[in-house]
């Protein structure tokens, strides 16, 4: 079994190309998302609105998008389901997890969000809960 973390990417981003895990740092909520992440000790990975499933060094300019399409979605959970990953732990809006669920799950690959029904702010209190950020 092979688990893997996935978080979104944020509207709020650095003015110039920089690796994932920092493009989104203008963003507290990112960066609590981003701790979460590393604090589980799976690999993990961002959902971005542009780029889909990008690691965490591989560098991005800023853009201006949100969520992810239903193409976006296959993409993502092909290229989980191909590197075997059974299950991910996901910390992502609606806008992101409502057409990558279903494709995820198609595939045989649980879905384990811990910070659903949650609002934004809920979420932020309870990652800074799970984490030190």
């Amino acid at each position: 079994m092979t688990d893997v973390t996935l978080i979104q990417c944020t509207n709020a981003k650095r003015d110039h190309e920089a690796p994932a895990r920092m493009l989104y740092d203008e963003s507290a909520y990112f960066r609590k998302m981003r701790a979460w992440a590393r604090s589980r000790g799976d690999p993990w990975y961002i959902l971005s609105a542009k780029h889909g499933l990008v690691a965490p060094g591989e560098p991005l300019g800023p853009y201006d998008e949100r969520g992810l399409s239903d193409a976006q979605a296959e993409r993502i959970a092909t290229q989980l389901a191909n590197r075997g990953v059974t299950r991910v732990y996901v910390c992502a809006g609606r806008d992101y997890l409502d057409p990558l669920v279903p494709t995820l799950e198609a595939r045989g690959v649980d879905v384990v969000d811990p910070f659903a029904g949650l609002r934004i702010g809920e979420r932020m209190n309870a990652l800074g809960d799970r984490t030190d950020a």
